[in-house]
């Protein structure tokens, strides 16, 4: 009998290892009851007497009936990805209620990645916490609010980062600071406007000696592919050419090859609708990004003072018209904020206010609509909010546990309207 080296064995061992789990991960989504069951840890529980989560639902489910056929699919038989992309102020840049929803999303529809990702420490702010950021230069940072021009040179994140040091490098570890705990991906997209200007990129990892390989590049981006899973990645300058003096990057996604959730979350500190509507290049990129779904969550900062309701109404109408030009397919998810203080010295009047034009214009326009200023309290409920210990001090932004239970509502809703129209296929 023949018998074959013992490093061919070893190869077919692993290559049928492999294959092996393939086939049980597909068949345990095959196995897996469509509905999805809202468990006793995504609820709020009932000492929020004044949050009615029996009126916590989307308004307009059928709108979204693409987005759930996917999801519906991936649950099944698995094999899609959906990519949610979740846009709005200081309550979603500190991924505090979006880790909620990205976290429950993926338990019951698989983890295809983090999503896209920005060093805001780099560019004085305040952000995420499951990433970790390394770098051997000091940045130029600034965001598209602190630019008042008509027109901004912004992007997918809303932030940009650039230097003119031909030895600049940027790491990105997957490492959540409160649990240590890593996660894995193999592609990476960074958003670098194409420019004869602009440094090439090496993209590696330093940890398992790999360089990624670029797998496709447009004028607003470029996806580079590892061989093996990493949890960190280093992207750098490289010159190849005397004209090349700078490196400018709007943001950093990552994922994995696997199938399911890719949520996505951007944010900005005092942002409105108008100042993404004025980023040049931001629709654009999160084009790049395949959105199923586009979640819009202002109103905040348009409540500090008067906002003109045509005006409100315009510059939601140019943000979702750009992003559905280059998003076509793409679904749209306008929320409306929970109440907060008047920049937190008194009772807010404009909040009840900007929260009906923002529901009114949805509901017009036929996107979807997510109502939490109605459900959790309406108008003056922010003394609740409080009371409660779900506002923090400046009585405009809220607890760690505050943008939790917001989190959990977002995904109950989200749930609710896809068990109903798995409910309708039946």
């Amino acid at each position: 009998m023949d018998y074959l080296p013992a490093r061919f064995s070893r190869l077919r061992l692993a290559i049928c290892s492999i294959f092996l789990l393939l086939f049980i991960g597909q068949c345990q989504s095959q196995f897996r009851p469509p509905q999805v069951q809202i468990l006793d840890s995504d609820t709020v529980g009932s000492g929020f007497k004044f949050i009615r989560q029996d009126l916590n639902q989307i308004e307009n489910q059928t709108y979204l009936e693409p987005l759930f056929e996917k999801l519906f699919h991936q649950r099944t038989q698995g094999g899609k990805k959906i990519s949610i992309v979740h846009v709005g102020d200081s309550h979603i840049l500190g991924n505090f209620l979006t880790q909620e929803v990205r976290e429950r999303m993926q338990r019951e529809f698989g983890d295809a990645g983090r999503g896209l990702l920005f060093p805001y420490k780099l560019a004085q702010s305040n952000g995420a916490k499951d990433f970790i950021v390394e770098t051997n230069i000091k940045w130029n940072g600034t965001n598209c609010q602190r630019d008042l021009a008509s027109e901004t040179n912004f992007g997918a994140a809303g932030f940009k980062l650039s230097t003119n040091q031909a030895n600049a490098e940027l790491t990105f570890r997957l490492r959540d600071t409160a649990t240590a705990e890593s996660h894995l991906f193999t592609k990476v997209t960074v958003f670098q406007r194409k420019s004869p200007l602009e440094y090439d990129l090496e993209v590696r990892d330093e940890t398992s000696n790999q360089i990624a390989q670029l797998f496709i590049e447009d004028n607003y981006s470029r996806s580079y592919y590892f061989d093996r899973p990493v949890g960190s990645v280093t992207i750098a300058a490289k010159k190849t050419a005397p004209e090349q003096k700078t490196l400018t990057l709007d943001g950093v996604s990552v994922e994995n090859e696997l199938s399911g959730i890719i949520y996505h979350s951007i944010g900005v500190n005092g942002a409105k609708f108008m100042d993404f509507a004025r980023a040049k290049y931001f629709a654009r990129q999160i084009a790049d990004l395949e959105p199923d779904l586009v979640i819009l969550s202002f109103g905040t900062n348009e409540s500090q003072g008067t906002t003109e309701i045509a005006y409100m109404r315009k510059t939601m109408d140019l943000l979702i018209n750009q992003i559905l030009e280059a998003s076509p397919s793409a679904r749209i998810l306008l929320t409306t904020p929970a109440d907060s203080y008047l920049r937190g010295r008194g009772l807010n009047p404009h909040m009840a206010e900007m929260s009906k034009v923002i529901s009114e214009y949805g509901k017009e326009k036929g996107y979807a609509v997510w109502d939490l200023f109605h459900f959790s309290g309406g108008e003056n409920s922010s003394t609740l909010w409080k009371s409660n210990g779900l506002l923090t001090s400046d009585s405009v932004h809220y607890t760690k546990y505050g943008y939790a239970l917001q989190g959990k509502l977002l995904y109950q809703s989200l749930i609710k309207g896809y068990n109903g129209f798995v409910d309708g296929k039946r």
